[in-house]
């Protein structure tokens, strides 16, 4: 339990701030769209920050994941999946 705790809490500010910054890429998006009338380039670069910190997001939780299943065992690994909601 002590790993397991360990291993999310290095993750937990990052993940906080990374989550942060998908939510203002897809703020930045919603604008860019709703702006009359649209502006390509704008909404382009919007679009390329909302990718990459998705991305960024996406390669951090599955880094923790890795972490987590480097020490847990396969049946805590597996109890663990089965516990997670459905996406």
């Amino acid at each position: 339990q002590t790993r397991v705790r360990e291993a999310v809490r290095e993750s937990r500010r990052k993940l906080v701030d990374l989550r942060a910054n998908a939510e203002r890429a897809e703020i930045d998006v919603e604008e860019a769209f709703n702006e009359d009338p649209v502006n390509a380039g704008r909404a382009t670069e919007a679009i390329n920050r909302l990718a990459a910190s998705r991305a960024e997001l996406t390669r951090e939780l599955t880094l923790m994941s890795l972490k987590l299943r480097s020490v847990l065992t396969a049946q805590q690994w597996q109890e663990l999946q089965r516990r997670r909601p459905a996406a």
